[in-house]
């Protein structure tokens, strides 16, 4: 009794957090479920002709809101509960000599310039997850160094159809210190715009540390990202990153970064936010009096900047650790497995690609077309999530928060752990969900995990073990078939 009090007290403290947070718009139990049944979701070409007879989601299906709306989805009226496992078992890491890959150890933003790019496909038909070990031209790799140039073509896939184009090697970046407020300039295409950022217990030009660029300002607090008490005691800098000073959400192509590129940029605020990233760590290179240990970054968001998190990370090589937490439809959450847990529920349970496609000016504006198409798209999250390796990832999830889409986020997680375990890194990738606690408020639970990746891939702390995927302290598991969605094998790269 005592614990559900606390609970209570807990969501109502973070209530309007989570009324600002426009992607995650249900407050629900963590015993709010899939659906009555305890079966897994199944992808469109698997369902019998019963469970095509539902009804899909109505195109007058309500949107969410940027975070600057009043608007809020109601909670459900009904008590649902989760699809469940009788498993509780933690998968630990697969491969039986786990080599751990140094992270981004040729300190390179992205190697696209030393790739051939093929066409670009923007209509397939495929119900599973689309194979992230094929090519543009259609052979699989076979070797970790290919995959250099595989994971650029499923970054130029994302810009084509999702993100839209992120600027490259800008002419001029400059870091200025003053206190704790280090400001970035850049200049490209003639046009110069400056954002700053804080910096928290920096070390010295000397002696630098390495720190967690974190999310933070605006609604969310002036907070390094939402992992509170997990970074408590680290001896690591904090980077205070407002994305609203790159692009704001409420008004799309304003911002330092429109302002430079022009107000009809392709580039949705996500893929703003990683530009505006990557010119901070270009800022923090050249300016070793910052006291920051560049070669040792992480970076963590929750909510739609988990997604933005995630997003960074995935398209800048220099980031050694990556942690989006709670990341939801855009983020780390399968956009396949959420058409088909709408379609079975007949309404928009989980925010749908409409939706998230709409709001807050993330993506192009065209990539909301694929709303009822999401199996013509040729990647689906599990390939933005595969750009991060052999990089360190940890992905922090929330379960029974359904508007995030607990199962299709819980499957992405799944599936991507197979690019992990072909790079021989499965040490490098632990998935983790659980739930009984407020939106972007990290539970006791995930502390430990959050401060062994931070001691073992930025402090460099030995003998941590980490590479495993735990939902086992969910009130009720999910069933993950990987035969129901993956249809391809992965391979051992040498």
């Amino acid at each position: 009794m005592k614990s559900t009090k606390i609970l209570a007290i807990t969501a109502i403290a973070m209530l309007a957090v989570f009324n600002a947070c426009g992607d995650d718009k249900k407050a629900v139990s963590p015993v709010d479920d899939l659906s009555s049944s305890s079966e897994a979701v199944l992808p469109e070409d698997q369902l019998s002709s019963s469970s095509e007879d539902i009804a899909p989601v109505s195109s007058s299906s309500e949107e969410a809101k940027p975070a600057s709306s009043s608007a809020e989805k109601p909670a459900s009226s009904s008590s649902e509960k989760p699809v469940s496992s009788s498993s509780k078992e933690v998968k630990p890491a697969s491969s039986s000599s786990v080599e751990v890959v140094a992270p981004a150890p040729a300190f390179k933003e992205d190697y696209r310039s030393e790739c051939s790019i093929g066409e670009i496909p923007t209509n397939i038909s495929n119900a599973k997850l689309p194979d992230p070990f094929k090519t543009l031209a259609g052979t699989r790799i076979s070797s970790k160094a290919e995959w250099t140039c595989r994971r650029e073509e499923i970054g130029a896939m994302y810009e084509k159809i999702m993100y839209g184009d992120k600027p490259r090697n800008p002419e001029k970046v400059e870091g200025k210190l003053a206190g704790s407020t280090f400001t970035v300039t850049v200049t490209d295409k003639g046009k110069s715009a400056s954002f700053a950022v804080a910096i928290n217990n920096a070390g010295t030009k000397d002696n630098p540390k390495p720190a967690m660029i974190g999310f933070g300002g605006g609604f969310m607090g002036n907070t390094c990202g939402s992992l509170g008490g997990a970074l408590t005691g680290l001896d690591i800098a904090q980077i205070i990153f407002n994305p609203d000073n790159v692009a704001p959400e409420s008004n799309r192509g304003s911002g330092k970064f429109y302002d430079i590129y022009g107000s009809n940029a392709s580039a949705g605020t996500i893929m703003a936010w990683a530009w505006g990233v990557s010119r901070l760590i270009d800022a923090l290179e050249k300016y070793p009096e910052a006291g920051i240990d560049v070669k040792h970054l992480g970076i963590t968001g929750c909510s739609r900047w988990g997604k933005g998190s995630l997003a960074a990370g995935a398209f800048d090589s220099r980031i050694a650790l990556v942690i989006p937490q709670e990341s939801g439809s855009g983020g780390a959450s399968l956009w396949r497995v959420g058409a088909q847990v709408n379609k079975q529920k007949g309404k928009q349970f989980v925010q749908g690609l409409n939706s998230a496609g709409s709001e807050g000016n993330w993506m192009k504006t065209t990539f909301k077309n694929y709303d009822g198409r999401e199996n013509t798209l040729p990647f689906d999250q599990h390939m933005l999530v595969a750009m991060v390796a052999p990089r360190p990832l940890l992905i922090i999830d929330n379960a029974g928060q359904e508007w995030l889409g607990e199962v299709p986020s819980n499957y992405c997680g799944q599936a991507s752990k197979e690019v992990y375990d072909a790079l021989g890194v499965s040490e490098n990738y632990t998935y983790s969900q659980e739930g009984g606690h407020a939106h972007c408020s990290l539970p006791n639970g995930q502390f430990d995990e959050v401060k062994d990746f931070i001691n073992k891939f930025l402090v460099g702390k030995d003998g941590i073990k980490t590479g495993k995927i735990d939902y086992t302290k969910n009130t009720e598991l999910i069933k993950w078939n990987k035969s129901d969605w993956i249809d391809w094998e992965t391979p051992t790269l040498k």
